[in-house]
């Protein structure tokens, strides 16, 4: 069986069992070729510079005398690959080679790898299981997985949130990891899944200026951001006319492209940001402010200094508008997986303000015989506030606060949102979010 006999059954099957009996009876049968073929097509870090290819016409000539062989074909992509072949001169080897090979072969397999596409409904997640099924001898030809750090919540693990960690900011943009290629002498980016993006060639191309500084082939994680996150997704989506002109890319750390491809970089988060601030120079001798390095700041939360510096920057993001906080473990690797060595967390503030009321549950609720919330008002910040908190209370705590409603009255209360919110009639603010987080009778004692 060949390839691109592989290719068409693998179309005419819908079915998910049916197309892993196909790649399963592809593999006992020896086509190796297809497996190969496969790999090309699916690592995401395996680009050809081709956008367009030839697509022969019309039908197959039974004595057609084709001689294009895989050893051939494999020879022109790895010469594509390392850029020895760009331009015209790739278009005019690509038609010749398409000239030696039969329709089939052509436009079903070879020229289906050109374009990293081979349209028959899989993915390399199906390959891959079914490569399981044979063990060892298989595992040579898995296709690797396209895959980024990615961060956990860190509303679920407030054990980590503790000792010696980076704060930074979480930026509203787009995920961009941007692959320079020493070898290969190119500059792409990637979104998160894999997927190449190359609506910001304007970056790309002053990076490239870097490769004959650099040492060694480097991925760049950050975010690209613009205006607005809107303007961004507006230009991503177009399909002309794209004008990417204003975004910027927000750099937050950097692994060796050898690293990245093994799963995981051994060296410290701390490191990895010492390098990329050391490279920030030459990054923007060539980009001038459209790349720059997101700063960090290094707490230590297990000291009330550490954990003020937390509060502060936490308040000054909710104000600058961020989209939420990072928080990183400074001895950390890098791993291509979701990690608890990155948390993120929502920005929150938090208010001391005094009880004036305490009101009943509404009728149709469950707390139609207890507490519905206490409204409370205060100065914090400046600011005049007046919120009705409804939520954080235990059913125990709504029943004891409903119980002992007149002494509740003059209490101070700290609250947790996350922004304030300036009210219609413009003089008094608001909590978005509010949540209940406790009696500060300590606070009424200084008041008082």
């Amino acid at each position: 069986m060949q390839p691109w006999q592989i290719i068409s059954d693998l179309e005419s099957n819908s079915g998910r069992l049916d197309k892993e009996r196909i790649v399963r009876e592809a593999w006992q049968q020896g086509c190796t070729e297809f497996f190969e073929g496969a790999k090309l097509a699916y690592d995401a870090l395996v680009t050809f510079g081709v956008k367009k290819a030839p697509l022969i016409e019309g039908e197959d000539d039974p004595n057609f005398p084709a001689t294009l062989t895989w050893d051939r074909f494999k020879a022109v992509l790895e010469r594509l690959r390392s850029r020895e072949l760009t331009g015209h001169e790739a278009r005019d080897v690509l038609l010749s080679a398409s000239n030696t090979a039969t329709v089939a072969e052509w436009n079903g397999w070879y020229r289906r790898i050109l374009l990293k596409d081979l349209k028959c409904g899989i993915t390399e997640t199906t390959i891959n299981k079914v490569l399981d099924e044979f063990g060892p001898a298989a595992a040579h030809h898995k296709i690797p997985v396209f895959s980024c750090q990615l961060a956990k919540n860190g509303e679920d693990h407030p054990r980590k949130i503790a000792g010696y960690k980076y704060l930074d900011v979480k930026l509203d943009g787009v995920r961009i990891l941007t692959v320079i290629d020493v070898e290969a002498k190119t500059v792409t980016q990637y979104s998160r899944d894999g997927r190449q993006n190359d609506r910001f060639t304007d970056i790309t191309t002053v990076l490239a200026s870097m490769i004959p500084q650099l040492k060694q082939s480097i991925v760049l994680d950050g975010e690209m951001i613009s205006r607005s996150f809107q303007d961004l997704m507006r230009q991503l989506n177009r399909k002309e006319d794209v004008d990417t002109s204003d975004a910027r890319l927000a750099l937050f750390d950097i692994i060796p492209l050898a690293d990245f491809r093994a799963g995981e970089c051994l060296l410290p988060q701390v490191d990895r940001h010492e390098l990329l601030v050391g490279m920030l120079p030459t990054i923007q001798a060539a980009c001038g402010d459209r790349v720059y390095v997101i700063p960090k700041m290094m707490v230590d939360l297990a000291t009330p200094e550490g954990q003020q510096q937390f509060t502060e920057f936490n308040r000054n993001t909710v104000e600058a508008g961020y989209e939420g906080i990072m928080i990183k473990d400074p001895l950390a690797t890098y791993r291509t997986k979701r990690t608890d060595a990155w948390l993120k967390i929502k920005p929150f503030i938090t208010v001391d303000l005094e009880v004036v009321g305490v009101e009943p549950g509404k009728p149709e609720s469950k707390f139609n015989h207890t507490l519905g919330g206490l409204l409370c008002r205060g100065t914090d910040q400046g600011k005049s506030i007046e919120v009705m908190v409804g939520g954080g209370y235990t059913e125990e705590l709504r029943d004891e606060i409903w119980n002992n409603r007149d002494t509740v009255i003059g209490r101070t209360v700290e609250i947790k949102g996350d922004a304030l919110t300036r009210a219609q009639d413009g003089d008094t603010w608001s909590l978005r979010f509010p949540v209940f987080m406790g009696f500060r009778d300590d606070k009424q004692a200084e008041q008082a």
